[in-house]
């Protein structure tokens, strides 16, 4: 990845921009930001959205038996 300064970004935003839209890699700026085109960006989204799904799913599986509050508090007449 590119990194650059905030000074670097302004005096260059038109040919950092130009770069990102033809797929050129994401810029660090001070640490503090990432631009990446927005391709990379839907891409990126979609990837945590499948590994969200994936632990939604893992969470599901793994209570499949468990008893809800309630109905425990009602079995041991709490």
């Amino acid at each position: 990845m590119t990194q650059v300064t905030e000074r670097q970004l302004r005096e260059n935003l038109s040919r950092t921009l130009a770069q990102l839209a033809a797929g050129g890699e994401p810029v660090i700026v001070d640490d503090i930001a990432v631009m990446m085109s927005a391709s990379e960006y839907r891409l990126l989204r979609e990837l945590e959205d499948r590994v969200d799904l994936a632990d939604m799913a893992k969470a599901k599986a793994e209570s499949e038996g468990a008893v809800p509050y309630a109905e425990a508090r009602k079995e041991l007449s709490l």
